[in-house]
């Protein structure tokens, strides 16, 4: 049994080391999910579509939501430059900021990078918050605009 134990712990080890030190392919589909209560999304909810042009591009679709009571969004679609498992977004209404997709090989991660706090990376405040999106699919998505999700 206690060898079984420690192959599992070895094995599950060593796919965190491969995927921290190896290339991930970023295609597929990533979604956050609110909590609904009272039939209201409550927190961050979203979906990254990310397809993989060349080892060192993406093409990508990002929406977000901050959720009840406002529901105020941002979304934009857009070709980075991929490198180290990261995209870097600049939106070119906000120099002050950068959005940042990091790449797991189950999940996305999502931060804001801003030299002026006051900084909304060119969304209204509180619409961009570090949020971790689960990949639902690897297959290729269809990069569109997204910014309708959110429409009630």
């Amino acid at each position: 049994m206690k060898s079984i134990l420690f192959a599992l712990l070895l094995s599950t080890g060593a796919a965190v080391i491969s995927e921290a030190q190896g290339y991930v392919n970023p295609t597929g589909t990533y979604l956050l999910k609110g909590d609904v209560r009272n039939n209201e999304i409550i927190g961050h909810y979203g979906e990254l579509r990310v397809r993989l042009l060349d080892s060192s591009r993406i093409a990508l679709a990002f929406y977000l939501n901050n959720g009840y009571p406002g529901y105020e969004s941002g979304s934009f679609v857009d070709t980075l430059p991929y490198d180290d498992n990261r995209a870097v977004y600049r939106p070119g209404t906000d120099s002050s900021c950068r959005i940042v997709f990091s790449f797991g090989i189950r999940s996305a991660e999502v931060s804001q990078v801003v030299s002026n706090p006051g900084s909304g990376c060119g969304f209204r405040p509180g619409v961009i918050e570090p949020a971790l999106l689960h990949k639902t699919s690897s297959g290729i998505p269809v990069i569109q605009d997204l910014s309708l999700h959110g429409s009630r």
